[in-house]
């Protein structure tokens, strides 16, 4: 449990108390629970769904976390199917917010439309500006940064494979 623990970046006392259900974590936390146990975050709660099925989130119903990174809320578009190939997510992000103060990356693609505002997304060293339509797709294993430049909310179309939430 103690390198478990160690691997999700909590206390064993943290980990101890959610096997019990006397906490309830964030949404990215359950994350990197589920991607320290290679799942998903759908499986760990229980929701289940078959190939065939048509999943439809109405708005008032989405999933929403705003632990990610310092004034971004994501938004989960889809409800939890372990047969799903992507994850399209809402991000709505403050002004002059950013993914942190580094560059990461992880194994997958990312597809990204700027549905209002304007942000921008490093990839390496090179910086792109994307405003109100414009779109990127990149290879998430190419460490990359984002961050709203402009001067009020921007929000964006995000889509990641493989699903993660």
């Amino acid at each position: 449990m103690r390198d478990f623990a160690k691997k999700v970046k909590v206390s064993v006392s943290f980990i101890s108390q959610l096997e019990a259900e006397k906490i309830n974590p964030s949404l990215s936390k359950l994350k990197d629970i589920a991607n320290a146990l290679n799942t998903t975050v759908g499986s760990l709660i229980g929701e289940n769904a078959k190939p065939d099925d048509v999943l439809i989130v109405r708005e008032k119903d989405r999933k929403h976390d705003d632990h990610i990174g310092e004034g971004i809320n994501i938004y989960l578009l889809t409800s939890h199917d372990p047969y799903k190939q992507m994850e399209p997510l809402l991000l709505k992000m403050d002004v002059n917010a950013n993914s942190g103060e580094h560059k990461y990356q992880h194994f997958g693609q990312e597809f990204v439309l700027i549905l209002k505002g304007k942000c921008e997304i490093t990839l390496n060293e090179t910086k792109y500006i994307l405003n109100k339509g414009d779109s990127i797709y990149f290879n998430s294993n190419v460490p990359h940064f984002f961050k709203n430049i402009s001067n009020s909310e921007t929000e964006a179309l995000w889509v990641i494979t493989p699903p993660g939430f």
